[in-house]
């Protein structure tokens, strides 16, 4: 099956779907700008009043998964705990592959029962990243050592760290006059979380060059040249990421193109391209949640999907995400923009002149010190 007819079929299911359903009109009252650099006209957000007697809770992740309109049992907390310490050891080493060794797999199994304490903290947490952060802080004290290099990098760009990958580079790789694939890929990705897209493009031509073939590779080098390219290297960076993700495709182990993006064998990781069709497809919230749960990590990928959440009438939830966005990312000046002007707009609203003061003047200080 080929890419468009692939894509065809996904679009017939979502558009039955969005026959069924209605949507509410509501005034617009603040605006956040599309970051997609495709889109002719930056998207306008809809953010509805706020009745007065409305419970805030600034949770970014409240209402988002089905689990939490009922209690699990703690058989079910239990086996999805057991599940997730296993795809957080396999995320920890980068690896969707990884074989779990006996050694491993005697220490975990039933984890729930064996790591009490841990397993208590994790079923506080809903975020699928902060209960990912836990297990890899819990990984840490036996996998990190095993690690390599371009390993640690990734095990803290995903975990949200980019400062602490970029101080491990600088003690630990900064001497190095040959860099591997891997570590190539793994800086690149570290300078575009940092938006630091000139250097990220130094790291991956230079590994594109030698590895032209390598899908890891050409994934990257597509995602930077979509950045930063010009059109004709924009042109050439969709030419590149679909030769990839045709592959991925034509094995025919997916239910949709926005599985392809999802961490498993041969997944094109790409935060970039994961947006880009996204938006290209007109997905609904459900499609850009799944998604995210996988680029959690990238600063730009979050901010788009506050832009689509303000856009369906999400605005709490979408004030929510751009908080944790600026407070997790605050070298991000549209992001930091964005969250004040919407903290603005909602005191106007609630007729609340100290909504969220300490986070506005913690977002106008990072502000001034860019």
């Amino acid at each position: 099956m080929g890419l468009f007819d692939f894509l065809f079929k996904w679009m017939k299911k979502k558009n039955k779907t969005n026959e069924e359903t209605v949507k509410n009109e509501s005034p617009v009252e603040e605006t956040i700008a599309s970051t997609h650099e495709e889109t002719s006209a930056p998207i306008e957000e809809n953010i509805p009043p706020i009745p007065q007697e409305t419970n805030i809770i600034l949770e970014e992740e409240t209402s988002v998964v089905i689990e939490e309109t009922t209690t699990p049992s703690i058989n079910e907390d239990g086996n999805r705990f057991d599940l997730e310490i296993v795809e957080a050891l396999r995320r920890f080493h980068s690896n969707p592959d990884l074989d779990i060794d006996i050694e491993i797999k005697n220490n975990i199994q039933n984890a729930h029962q064996t790591h009490r304490d841990l397993f208590r903290e994790w079923t506080g947490i809903q975020s699928k990243w902060d209960r990912m952060s836990l297990l890899y802080r819990f990984w840490d004290q036996s996998q990190f050592e095993k690690l390599e290099d371009w390993q640690v990098i990734e095990r803290y760009v995903k975990d949200r760290y980019p400062k602490k990958a970029l101080q491990y580079f600088e003690k630990n790789m900064s001497d190095k006059r040959h860099f591997t694939k891997e570590e190539l890929v793994s800086l690149s990705k570290l300078h575009r979380v940092l938006l630091e897209n000139p250097t990220a493009k130094e790291y991956i031509e230079t590994a594109y060059h030698n590895h032209p073939e390598d899908d890891a590779v050409k994934v990257e080098y597509a995602t930077v040249l979509h950045i930063i390219g010009n059109h004709s290297e924009k042109e050439f960076s969709h030419q590149l990421f679909h030769d990839v993700l045709d592959k991925k495709i034509q094995r025919n182990d997916t239910e949709s193109v926005f599985d392809c993006f999802k961490f498993s064998e041969g997944y094109t990781d790409s935060s970039i391209f994961a947006m880009l069709y996204l938006i290209n497809t007109e997905a609904d919230i459900d499609t850009w949640d799944y998604v995210a749960e996988e680029y959690y990590y990238c600063p730009v990928f979050r901010y788009e999907h506050a832009v689509q959440l303000s856009q369906s009438e999400n605005p709490m939830r979408a004030l929510a995400k751009l908080t944790s966005l600026s407070q997790e990312f605050p070298w991000f000046r549209i992001a930091l923009e964005s969250t004040i002007g919407n903290i603005k707009s909602m005191r106007k609203q609630l007729n609340n002149p100290e909504f969220m003061e300490q986070e506005l003047q913690e977002f106008q200080t990072s502000l001034k010190n860019l």
